[in-house]
Order: structure tokens, then C-alpha cells, then sequence
């Protein structure tokens, strides 16, 4: 069956660029023109517009609440700020609150770092942060457990999506997600973190080793190559999702229509593959009607740290290289 959803390429496009032409004039300094872009797809998924003057003062009072001694930079920061405008949960006590979560994180025996601020914020979904950081920490040595050499410190943000689960048992959490990710290398999927994350979506679907949700990934991974897409780790979590919500139905133009809008703006021409990427979670949110607000806010928040994960360590990379090379 096809979808009847006809989706407006154009409009989500401009959406985008308004955002982020708000977002790039916010006042907020030092961030990665890819994080921008990110935090304007938060609000053009949700079909509002970002309020700039809000996002300068969260950003501000979150950096004021850090002080100096951080491991958080700029590019993290904005996004942790976006995700959580973009969400209804930006206030000071929030920003208090995601600092707190990121201490008790620490002292479940996380190392400080970027990626553990993101897990910080995913804690803000647990009634009991403490008991759940330390559900995570057993899940991450789980991990460790089955992937000694990939696991790292920024598998905590995927180990706290799992442990914000009801299920109890972390022994059956992480068979379920090694259970995914076997599934999909045996597929052709890259063994790295991005596969890691896309087994962990399969679990937060499923809750349980489902057989269908390898074929829905399969079929859609195929349906993308036909259409010239070329399929990156940077994309698993994305189509995870997507081949949830489109239940057997068919892609439409619209998916490549608006690949190709994305990549023609300014600003936008550095790489197709973190085009591909906001599109394709651009125009899963938009064909979301089966699943509820929570259930798909989750998982946009999902796919947003994975991305913004990957970029902020790029953009790191490509700083300290940059660095050498004007010390040499």
C-alpha cells in the first residue's frame, strides 16, 4: 500500500532555513554551522518556530551554571539548549537539573565527558535519577561485555535510553540489543556505534527480539538504494525509525524531493550524507501518525544525540587538527 500522506518537500525545506537563519543570529556564538541546523530541525519537525531571544538566555544561564571547569563546549551546550526549548523543558531549574543529572552520572562510575551531558539529559525522563544511573552503568558493562573494543564512553547516552525503560532485567535489555545488532551486522551494517544505536531503537520499539523489524529496515534500506540514496552509518537510527513508522507502506518522491531541496541552500553543500540525515528525520516526523507524542519525541531525541554526538566529535577532530597545524 502506498502512503496518502503527500509530503511538501518545499515547505519543510524553508521551515528548516527560518530556523536556522533564527538560530544563527540568536547571539549564541561558537557553534558548528551542522549543530545549527540540528537544533533548527527540532523545531521545524514540530512545525514551530524557534524563539532566539529564549535560546541566547537558557544558553547563557547553562553556561553560567557550568562556570569555567567544564567538559561541555559550545556545540554540546547549544544543542542540550535546543533539545530542550524544542521539548518544553527549558528553564533554569531544567538546566540546574540536567547539571545535577550529569554529577549522579559521574558518580555511577560514567567518565566526564560530552557525551555524558546528553545521557544527563536524557535522565530528565526518570522519576528516580539514581537508581536509573546505576540500571545504565550494569547495562553498559552488559555492553562492554559483548563489544570490548567499541563500547566507550559515549555508549552512556544509549545505555540511559535503555535503562528509562520499565523492563527491569538488564540482562535481557542488553540480549535484546546485542540481538538487533548481530542482525543488521549480519546485514552489511557497519559494526560501530551508529549500529549500536539502531539496535538500541529496535528495543525501545520492540522491546523484543522481533524478526520484522530486520525485514521493515531491510525493505527500507532497499527502497532508498532504488532511489539513489546512499545508506551511511550515520543514517541507522533514522531508517530504524522510519521503517517503524511507515508499516509496510511505500517512500514517496518526497523523501529525495527534499534531499535535493536541502542540499541546493545555503550553507547546507558540505556533505550529502548530514543532509540525508536530516531529511530522512525530517520526513519520518512528518509520517509519525501511528505513534504518540512521547513515543516519537523519544526517539527524534534519539536520533538527534547520535547526529549531534557524531558532529560535535568531527567538529572536535577537525579543531584540534587545525590546531597542530597552525602550531607546527
Amino acid at each position: 500500500m502506498d502512503s496518502t500522506f503527500a509530503f511538501d518537500s518545499e515547505q519543510a525545506t524553508k521551515l528548516l532555513m527560518k530556523n536556522y537563519d533564527l538560530v544563527k543570529t540568536s547571539g549564541v556564538s561558537f557553534i558548528d554551522k551542522r549543530i545549527r541546523f540540528l537544533i533548527a530541525r527540532l523545531f521545524a519537525g514540530n512545525d514551530e518556530i524557534v524563539n532566539s531571544e529564549k535560546f541566547y538566555v537558557i544558553n547563557k544561564e547553562m553556561k553560567q551554571q557550568l562556570g569555567f571547569f567544564t567538559a561541555l563546549n559550545s556545540n554540546v551546550r547549544a544543542s542540550l539548549v535546543g533539545l530542550l526549548m524544542a521539548f518544553d523543558n527549558a528553564s533554569t531549574e531544567s538546566v540546574r537539573q540536567v547539571i545535577s543529572n550529569y554529577n549522579t552520572l559521574v558518580e555511577a562510575g560514567f567518565k566526564r565527558s560530552e557525551y555524558t551531558y546528553f545521557a544527563a539529559y536524557l535522565l530528565l525522563e526518570s522519576e528516580n535519577p539514581t537508581m536509573t544511573a546505576k540500571k545504565a552503568k550494569v547495562i553498559h558493562q552488559l555492553f562492554k561485555k559483548d563489544h570490548p573494543f567499541l563500547t566507550k564512553s559515549e555508549d552512556v547516552a544509549t545505555a540511559v535510553f535503555l535503562a528509562n525503560l520499565p523492563e527491569e532485567n538488564t540482562a535481557k535489555l542488553a540480549d535484546v540489543t546485542e540481538y538487533y545488532f548481530q542482525e543488521f551486522a549480519a546485514k552489511g551494517f557497519r559494526k560501530n556505534d551508529s549500529l549500536q544505536f539502531l539496535a538500541t531503537t529496535g528495543t525501545l520499539l520492540y522491546g523484543e527480539k522481533d524478526s520484522k523489524f530486520i525485514r521493515r529496515v531491510d525493505n527500507v534500506v532497499e527502497e532508498l538504494r532504488q532511489k539513489g540514496v546512499k545508506v551511511k552509518p550515520l543514517h541507522y537510527s533514522s531508517i530504524g525509525i522510519l521503517a517503524f513508522v511507515m508499516d509496510g507502506r511505500k517512500i514517496d518522491s518526497g523523501l529525495v524531493n527534499l534531499i535535493d531541496e536541502l542540499q541546493k541552500q545555503p550553507g547546507l553543500r558540505f556533505g550529502r550524507e548530514f543532509v540525508t540525515a536530516l531529511a530522512i528525520s525530517l520526513y519520518t516526523e512528518k509520517q509519525s501518525g501511528q505513534m504518540s507524542k512521547e513515543q516519537l519525541e523519544g526517539l527524534m531525541v534519539n536520533v538527534h544525540i547520535l547526529i549531534a554526538m557524531e558532529q560535535a566529535a568531527a567538529v572536535s577532530a577537525a579543531a584540534a587538527a587545525s590546531a597542530a597545524a597552525a602550531s607546527s
